[in-house]
């Protein structure tokens, strides 16, 4: 789809977080005035180093999108990124795109100090100067301690030196000891708490914490040992999280300006992606809170907007609780229930305009992080903007194709899909309202995500269930007929058609070098015989259609109906494309590895055991020639060469360079490749390409765009022209033969 606006992307980390959606709403805001659409990509629990779980780094996946070409500018949240592994490997990806401008918000870690990146922030040290010198001024303290965090971290550094310039500059000498070092979260203040408690550290007139999560845990503390506050002591927080309901007394604390930076990062990103000279002009000053801490008292003003927020809050909580989510999705038995399932339940996240479910195509065959196939099936959740609901094909980069289908411009959420180490997709969130959503959205994605693991399950415990099945007439490793239940079916079929029907016979023969073939696990094994037996039932989808698993390589398939004089052929055609992107099939025994034939006979003629008789003939002779082949010179070389090509085909392979490694002549090369597969080196590679390119048109609804850039073709013009010259049919009309 053609792009209507600019696209920026923001990195971000645990972005449900009040500080990043303040941060975020500053960003949405400015970049719907300048037209600009928003794609937020951002993982869900942000393990730091000291996790030591994959359970949650598989996570990090999502942030491949950065690497997406479509992306016009980028602002990354800095301190979000707690990870120095998660920073480092977000620093690799942008490094390899010099030329796209960069606007860091946060302090500036050392992974991240690169020629075109521009840095903006608050400033924390002006800040935490004003609210010592509220302490001060309006209070008259002057014996005030300061509980800072990380002592080897910047922020650290620089709120430690606002509180010591105010000291200085209102005659109150700065001493070292009133200063301790906490780790920004709620056990520091606890710590704290315990010395003033039990006189291990003298009790001060006030107390400054770093941020408001040290400042709750000292206050929880000294409500359960009766410290009066503001009474004993005065504490002021910093931050202001929107957790003063849950604490008491009603803390007092400075909420930096995070909306205005995100909306001057956005400003500058603009004119540094316009090539425009920018000065900045909004003012990034915070604000004081006023609490009950201190003596200044409750604004309520306020404190009812946060009273507001937690109502919001307690509803969508209330819906993820006691609604029947889970189980719905649970009970789901296929993609399309599934699907179903899931947009009957967008309530649950606030302020959503629309959603997309975006799994890579093998999702539910994946065991680790890799895939595959890069081409992803996006769903239509909820749309509020056309009432479309369609699933379509996409890369995974490919991000303009959901942007672009919005009428206006909007923040685009993209989240991870995964569970254990294993990586789906993304579910991707897109709102007009610049409050997003909040960390309620974890538990609802977390429901997601389990319960995909759990259709996946069901599809390998139906599989099995029918690899066990207990009837005679079925093959107990694929679940298809066996000789007797083929030919059983078969003969039912045609007694009971009707005079001038057709009836086809194809048969497929595998693994034609098994012997040559062994296997250190079973996995992969079973992971053959799935890719087959998947094949096959993929070729019969018709009710007047079936199919028999004979041997342990030999597979038959047959139909009745009125069939066309070149059904076989193009049938025949499509079965050799399937197996040829069977991925660890291919890779096990390679393209030359397979021999399938069909044919057409007249109903009233046809023999059923003289047809398949001589069917196995000519395929066992088709099939001795080939094994035949193995014992040529450079045989194993030619068909290793042969397998890459159509793994990849969208690669360039120059006989060249493929003649020195073998140490071959160009001539000697040409000449035997020829003789080993019946088909020139240089056609051969551009049969590779109409090959993926058939089963993409046969397998997918992709578009010829899609298809022609995935075969490796810029020019779709081309493609379309190369295509019909190999196959006498434009894409389009191949792709309606299966239809």
């Amino acid at each position: 789809m053609q792009r209507k606006r600019l696209i920026f992307g923001i990195v971000a980390a645990q972005a449900s977080d009040i500080e990043q959606r303040r941060i975020m709403k500053g960003i949405i805001e400015q970049a719907k005035l300048l037209n600009i659409d928003v794609v937020v990509i951002s993982n869900i629990y942000n393990p730091d180093q000291s996790a030591r779980t994959l359970d949650c780094k598989i996570e990090n996946n999502i942030y491949r999108l950065i690497g997406s070409p479509e992306l016009d500018g980028i602002i990354l949240i800095a301190e979000a990124i707690t990870s120095s592994e998660l920073r480092l490997r977000i620093r690799n990806i942008l490094e390899t795109r010099p030329q796209t401008p960069v606007v860091v918000i946060g302090s500036m870690p050392k992974e991240y100090i690169l020629p075109h990146f521009e840095f903006i922030n608050t400033d924390d040290e002006r800040d935490m100067e004003e609210i010592t010198d509220h302490l001060i001024e309006e209070h008259g303290f002057t014996d005030i301690d300061f509980l800072s965090g990380h002592p080897d971290t910047d922020v650290s550094g620089l709120r430690e030196n606002g509180y010591r310039r105010s000291l200085e500059k209102h005659g109150i000498a700065f001493d070292r000891s009133k200063v301790i070092s906490g780790d920004f979260w709620m056990t520091s203040g606890e710590k704290l708490a315990h010395e003033y408690i039990d006189k291990s550290r003298p009790m001060p007139e006030a107390l400054i914490c770093a941020n408001d999560y040290m400042a709750y845990g000292l206050l929880d503390e000294f409500a359960e040992n009766n410290i009066e506050v503001p009474g004993d002591i005065s504490i002021i927080g910093y931050e202001h999280i929107l957790q003063r309901p849950y604490h008491h007394p009603t803390l007092s604390t400075y909420q930096r300006n995070r909306i205005n930076l995100g909306a001057e990062a956005l400003r500058m990103l603009h004119a540094a992606t316009t090539k425009r000279k920018y000065k900045r002009s909004l003012t990034l000053n915070g604000k004081f809170i006023s609490g009950n801490t201190c003596t200044c008292g409750l604004c309520s003003s306020e404190y009812n907007k946060e009273l507001s927020e937690k109502k919001t809050e307690h509803k969508y909580r209330f819906f993820n609780l006691f609604s029947d989510f889970a189980e719905r999705l649970t009970s789901s038995r296929s993609m399309s229930d599934y699907v179903s399932a899931l947009s009957n339940y967008t309530y649950m996240v606030r302020n959503l305009d629309a959603m997309y479910l975006c799994l890579f195509e093998d999702w539910h065959n994946s065991g680790t992080n890799e895939h595959n196939n890069p081409v992803m099936n996006c769903y239509t959740i909820k749309n509020d903007f056309t009432e479309e609901y369609k699933t379509s094909f996409v890369m995974e980069n490919d991000i303009s194709s959901i942007v672009s289908q919005c009428t206006e411009p909007c923040a685009y959420y993209f989240n991870p899909l995964f569970f254990a180490d294993r990586y789906f997709g993304y579910i991707v969130t897109v709102y007009r309202n610049p409050d997003t959503y909040d960390s309620m959205f974890r538990n609802w994605l977390k429901t997601v995500s389990n319960t995909l693991e759990m259709l996946r399950m069901k599809n390998d415990i139906s599989y099995l269930t029918q690899c066990h099945g207990l009837s005679q007439l079925h093959d107990s490793t694929t679940g298809l007929y066996n000789k007797t239940g083929f030919e059983d079916a078969i003969k039912r079929a045609v007694s009971s058609s009707a005079p001038g029907k057709d009836i086809y016979l194809m048969v497929l023969k595998t693994e034609l070098f098994s012997e040559n073939i062994h296997f250190d696990d079973q996995g992969t094994k079973y992971k053959i015989i799935k890719e087959i037996t998947d094949i096959v039932k993929d070729i019969t989808v018709n009710k007047n259609e079936m199919c028999g698993h004979f041997s342990e390589n030999t597979y038959v398939f047959a139909g009745v109906g009125n069939y066309q004089d070149e059904y076989c052929d193009i049938l025949n055609d499509k079965l050799s494309c399937m197996v040829l992107h069977a991925p660890t099939y291919i890779s096990e025994y390679g393209t030359n590895s397979f021999a399938c034939i069909a044919q057409k006979f007249p109903i009233e003629a046809f023999d059923y055991e003289k047809a398949l008789s001589d069917m196995l003939d000519r395929l066992n002779s088709e099939s001795a020639e080939k094994i035949s082949k193995q014992s040529y010179p450079h045989y194993s070389d030619f068909q290793s060469l042969r397998n890459k090509i159509y793994l990849n085909p969208s690669q360039q392979y120059f006989s060249e360079e493929i003649c020195q490694k073998l140490c071959l002549s160009t001539g000697y090369f040409r000449n035997i490749y020829k003789k080993y597969f019946d088909i020139s080196y240089h056609q051969d590679c551009i049969r590779s390409k109409i090959s993926l390119a058939k089963y993409l048109l046969c397998t997918t609804s992709m578009s010829i765009t899609a298809i022609a850039a995935k075969c490796g073709y810029d020019d779709e013009k081309y493609f379309m022209r190369l295509f019909q010259q190999n196959t006498s049919h434009t894409p389009n009309k191949y792709r309606m033969l299966f239809q």
